[in-house]
């Protein structure tokens, strides 16, 4: 098998992975990237070019030096667990496609990743970031589009590739919003009218022409808005207000979560207008809500004062 051979089955996993596990294009990046570097340190470790047969010769040894070199580059324990979930899975597509049976990868323990509580700002740091956004741009129609983007993620808690895919037709009269999640699960998440005030702002004045079907959030070159390029927006913006660096666009999801938790809604409507398929994963607000109440008792608290 030649060298361009093998990167034909490469991209042809790439495809895999993007439509045959509806993973996101986020994860499918990050998952092609961990496996440039896994056969990149292959092909360096047996000065040859990347073959079947020689993914075939791997063993446990050559596995454990592969974790070795990116612990030794700085790798985190999350980073390092999810190459060994991208290496496995390419594992496993070879299995089904090319009878590649080599078992190796599946002896490694993936790295224990500790669980962190997501990080949610308070409503007047939220106020602050989306009242504060116009000032880092001088055209008016991209100042329009960033309130727009912050106001639709906090109240609505979707997620920022969700916000950026969202089309005219996805609006439903701005009444409700369609969303095809994780997995291709669509959910239906109610719009307030400040959604509709933003969106609506932002549309009037956009110097391109949107059809219902494309998504509306345009770059300044009229194209479609990249999740990294408005990240760096918000990184500008935290800076210029001296925020903490967990302002990121999915610390607006987590907000819309603990803020909705704080003021009495239920985990079960939370879980659906988040999108995570099992209540397990939305329970994990519940530890920083129980956080919230236990500063709220101590401060309210008569006998706490004495």
């Amino acid at each position: 098998m030649t060298h361009n051979n093998f990167y034909q089955i490469f991209f042809q996993w790439i495809e895999h992975i993007q439509f045959h596990l509806n993973l996101s294009q986020h994860s499918v990046n990050a998952y092609k990237r961990d496996l440039e570097k896994y056969l990149n340190f292959i092909k360096e470790y047996f000065s040859e070019e990347i073959s079947l047969d020689l993914l075939n010769r791997i063993d446990i040894r050559v596995l454990r030096n592969w974790l070795a070199s990116r612990i030794k580059e700085k790798f985190t324990h999350r980073s390092n667990a999810r190459a060994v979930s991208a290496v496995r899975n390419f594992y496993k597509y070879l299995q089904v496609k090319y009878d590649i049976r080599n078992q190796a990868i599946f002896s490694i323990n993936i790295p224990k990743i500790e669980k962190s509580l997501p990080k949610s700002l308070d409503v007047s740091d939220v106020i602050k970031l989306i009242s504060n956004i116009q000032f880092i741009s001088k055209e008016r129609w991209i100042k329009n589009r960033n309130i727009a983007i912050l106001v639709l993620i906090y109240s609505t808690g979707i997620r920022i590739s969700e916000a950026l895919s969202i089309s005219l037709s996805d609006l439903e009269n701005f009444e409700f919003l369609k969303i095809s999640g994780k997995g291709k699960k669509e959910r239906i998440i109610p719009l307030m009218k400040i959604v509709e005030i933003t969106i609506t702002r932002y549309i009037e004045i956009l110097p391109y022409k949107l059809k219902s079907s494309e998504p509306i959030f345009k770059s300044k070159k009229g194209k479609n808005l990249l999740r990294n390029n408005f990240q760096k927006d918000l990184v500008v913006l935290r800076r210029m207000l001296g925020l903490s660096e967990h302002v990121t666009s999915h610390s607006f999801r987590h907000s819309f979560a603990t803020h909705l938790l704080e003021n009495g809604a239920d985990l079960r409507s939370i879980q659906d207008l988040l999108g995570h398929s099992t209540l397990q994963t939305t329970e994990i607000y519940t530890k920083i809500n129980s956080k919230f109440l236990e500063s709220a008792y101590y401060s309210a608290h008569p006998l706490s004062k004495k």
